[in-house]
């Protein structure tokens, strides 16, 4: 290829909730991160602009910052491709996806705030009472689920039944460790990652490879210290699906006020700049 193809030029082998993946040769793909957001497993068709740059260079940065913890599929090439689509694309090792989310969760927030309110259970394991939202846990939990249109949380045993126990071995230390340097180094400049999200692949030669995103808000919940000294939870996606619960959203293609779109991509700038540059 030369420099100046398109993205038209190239194969398109699959649209995900966020990223176009384009085939870019015999063991390569091309990764461009659209503006398209998700929440709930519903995409919409309303775009957000700069939200798939924010997300491609904030990710490309983590791949970077931990690849001396585990090795990722993202190889530091030059782009063939126009200039416009740079800050949104990616090159990377051809893989064959694992079917598992792999979810360390450090901070009790989300969806795992309210499991706890109902059971005092986090993804069915008891912890102690009295913890209050966003407090940090005793130490990170591994909570998976399945990877699909509708993620269902699943246990470590019913995951080793999917993928055999040595993978889900090697996914559950690899993604702890990988969540312990970069809660470290977040807080550090002044972010906490309550929870994040984790995928992997196979490369050809067996050799398993952390894949898709890494740290970004679409895939984190970040918190940060407010002046008065409480947690606020304002840098990830967490704002956009108050918003749509707000309005009793219907799971229905909506057009996504103007303000909602700015104070989305000022959260995702905000932690973008406190932590990569």
């Amino acid at each position: 290829m030369t420099d100046g193809h398109t993205l038209d030029n190239l194969q398109k082998l699959y649209s995900g909730k966020v990223r176009n993946i384009y085939d870019y040769g015999r063991d390569k793909l091309l990764i461009f991160t659209t503006d398209r957001i998700s929440a709930f497993d519903f995409v919409f068709e309303d775009e957000i602009q700069g939200k798939g740059s924010i997300l491609n260079q904030m990710a490309i940065f983590w791949f970077n910052k931990t690849k001396h913890i585990f090795n990722n599929h993202l190889i530091n090439c030059e782009l063939d491709i126009e200039k416009k689509y740079h800050k949104q694309s990616m090159i990377v090792k051809k893989t064959k996806v694992v079917p598992i989310e792999a979810i360390v969760r450090g901070h009790i927030a989300g969806s795992a705030w309210d499991e706890y309110l109902a059971k005092e259970t986090i993804h069915g394991t008891k912890v102690k009472s009295g913890l209050n939202e966003y407090d940090k846990l005793d130490k990170p939990m591994f909570t998976p689920s399945t990877k699909s249109d509708q993620d269902k949380n699943i246990s470590e045993e019913e995951m080793a039944n999917m993928i055999g126990a040595d993978l889900t071995d090697s996914i559950k230390s690899a993604s702890l460790k990988l969540y312990e340097f970069a809660y470290e180094y977040a807080l550090n400049k002044g972010i906490i990652i309550a929870d994040t999200k984790f995928e992997f692949g196979i490369c050809d030669n067996n050799t398993l490879t952390l894949i898709d995103e890494i740290f970004t808000p679409d895939c984190s919940r970040f918190l940060r210290f407010s002046k008065e000294g409480k947690i606020e939870n304002a840098f990830d996606k967490q704002f956009f699906r108050d918003y749509l619960k707000k309005q009793n959203w219907n799971r229905s293609q909506i057009t996504i006020p103007k303000d909602i779109k700015e104070q989305i991509i000022e959260r995702y700038e905000i932690v973008y700049n406190q932590i990569v540059k």
